[in-house]
């Protein structure tokens, strides 16, 4: 395992938001549409997963790119939109959601290297107004924790949904950087910065705020400044004004009804990014060289726990054949999404899905199967 000393030292995955309504009485996806010419091993174990997939009567659309040791696979099934018929492909564009989070924590590392920010820096170093309540016992939250969920910053604050002006569709929507630090004003510690996982939705919003701040930039000027042109990423954006509108999978409730995009226009950092397969290979790939300094750094092991460990915004974890495999996953309120990649075996794999459907077990069964063939 890598370390950085002092600095450099949880538990697993997990990054999605939360979904909304349960599905009715719906019938499952008979003749899926797809590109995968069911030539090939890998074509016909591909297949067989997605099937069980399909068996969920949420699914709607799947996009799947996979990368071993240079070759890229793309695999594409079901629809754009439920009802029309529309394939997607690699070039679709999909919500992320909290795959984003590794964007920012890419950045975090950049910041570092800048000497923008320290990681053992008390947070409050880089806010508008003093919060007293930032500590616990003396302890100030640091950079680090805000980096892996280790802050005890409460994952959404109450007022964002306590409020009149909530909306359950887009939720973020409406919600401002004002009422961000209103919310952290009235936050309380409950122990000790550092030593537990809770998975924040909010800190991590928190060290987008302050990437903004130290380098007087938009966070998405950050992320296409310093990963997406780097890594040649032409198509991954937060706006849908330049996409084609005609490739874009739209998202769907557990009804299969078509519900909105999230929408993230002052809360960086935490899952505001839209891409599409072909873009994610290339940021696996990326990820998988560290040709990038500030990529090798966000992967320096942070913290460690009984559950896994954590860089800043990855996940870490060994496998029952003893290699390191890196993750992170995404939901919002119609989408889910699944990232990993095996560095040692130079391998990986992206799931994107515009659908709510249990996307877990095929997450796994992709998994085990691109660590099995790129072992060989």
């Amino acid at each position: 395992m890598k370390t950085i000393t002092n600095f450099f030292c949880l538990p697993l995955f997990l990054s999605f938001f939360w979904s909304f309504s349960q599905h009715q009485n719906l019938t499952p996806a008979v003749n899926i549409k797809t590109d995968n010419p069911l030539k090939t091993e890998l074509d016909l174990e591909i297949e067989k997963y997605v099937k069980k997939y399909y068996e969920d009567p949420k699914a709607v659309g799947l996009s799947i790119g996979i990368t071993v040791r240079g070759k890229d696979y793309y695999y594409n099934y079901g629809q754009l939109e439920y009802g029309k018929q529309i394939l997607p492909n690699n070039k679709t564009i999909y919500e992320i959601g909290s795959i984003t989070k590794t964007f920012t924590g890419i950045l975090t590392a950049q910041a570092i290297l800048d000497k923008k920010i320290g990681i053992e820096d008390d947070i409050r170093k880089y806010l508008p107004e003093n919060y007293p309540n930032l500590q616990y016992d003396n302890h100030p939250i640091k950079i680090i924790n805000l980096a892996n969920h280790t802050s005890r910053i409460t994952r959404i604050f109450p007022n964002l949904y306590e409020r009149q002006e909530y909306i359950e569709l887009n939720p973020f929507s409406n919600y401002s950087k004002k009422m961000f630090y209103e919310g952290l004003k009235n936050m309380k510690m409950d122990t000790l910065p550092g030593v537990k996982y809770t998975y924040s939705n909010m800190a991590v919003n928190l060290l987008g705020y302050i990437l903004e701040d130290v380098y007087h930039e938009s966070y998405f000027s950050l992320v296409r400044k310093y990963i997406l042109k780097p890594l040649q990423m032409n198509n991954t954006t937060v706006s849908l004004a330049n996409a084609d509108k005609n490739n874009i999978a739209k998202a769907h409730n557990s009804n299969r009804e078509v519900t909105p995009y999230w929408d993230f226009p002052e809360l960086v950092g935490t899952g505001e990014l839209r891409s599409n397969t072909s873009d994610m290979i290339k940021y696996i790939k990326g990820n998988i060289a560290e040709g990038q300094l500030n990529i090798s750094l966000s992967h320096k092991y942070t913290f460690e726990g009984e559950e896994g460990s954590l860089g800043l915004n990855w996940f870490f974890h060994t496998t029952k054949n003893g290699n390191t495999m890196y993750e992170h996953t995404g939901g919002t309120g119609g989408s889910r999404s699944s990232l990993e990649f095996f560095p040692e075996l130079q391998s990986g794999f992206i799931i994107l899905t515009n659908s709510l459907a249990n996307r877990k077990i095929l997450e796994k069964e992709l998994s085990a199967l691109v660590e099995k063939i790129s072992s060989k």
